[in-house]
């Protein structure tokens, strides 16, 4: 599972002003601080946790601290707070910013209660050469064995009996996205454009 997580760069910003929560970051001192690439799926799970309602007037709350948008990957998105482009990055991955911070780059992060988790499939193609050899890598990947080997890769795993040896989670609010918010993603695409981009 990928573990989505706020990332800050440490020159910018003390652990002592850190939000506690997502509302703390409409308080003024962020305006014109943060940055954020309004994707649907970030924009959707917001929504499932506070409410269609509410989570709509959040969005149009946080777009008014003026958030720098930058419409590219985490990992580019990330380049750009360790340049000091943005203070914050409000919708990071875990993975990515690790291994900028295991390389030395003035970032850290840390989370808001609830956590946003995308679950990661596996899969076998309908038409796989080898479908046998495919299905036996599948089982690999979603043993105890295999998904230690994903933990080195700097990803989670959602293996209750891993759930020990990942401390750095250990007792997080994890909320995955709810699958039944697909039906809406157009629509939610075109919203968080709305609020955030025009």
């Amino acid at each position: 599972m990928n573990v989505h997580v706020l990332a800050y760069n440490t020159d910018k910003v003390q652990p002592k002003e850190l939000p506690k929560s997502y509302q703390e970051l409409l308080d003024p001192k962020w305006k014109g601080r943060l940055l954020l690439n309004p994707r649907e799926h970030w924009f959707a799970w917001m929504l499932q946790v506070m409410g269609k309602e509410q989570g709509l007037d959040y969005m149009h709350k946080l777009a008014r601290q003026q958030p720098v948008i930058r419409d590219v990957s985490t990992s580019m998105r990330l380049q750009f707070v360790v340049a000091g482009e943005a203070a914050m990055d409000i919708d990071s991955s875990f993975s990515t910013v690790n291994s900028l911070v295991k390389k030395g780059a003035p970032l850290k992060w840390f989370t808001l209660d609830p956590v946003f988790v995308v679950p990661s499939g596996h899969g076998v193609a309908a038409h796989a050469p080898h479908p046998n050899a495919a299905k036996l890598f599948i089982d690999y990947m979603l043993s105890k064995e295999g998904q230690r080997a994903v933990l080195t890769l700097d990803r989670y795993s959602i293996r209750s009996d891993l759930m020990e040896e990942q401390t750095a989670i250990k007792g997080m609010n994890l909320v995955p996205p709810d699958p039944a918010m697909g039906e809406d993603m157009k629509f939610l695409a075109q919203k968080a454009e709305e609020i955030f981009v025009k």
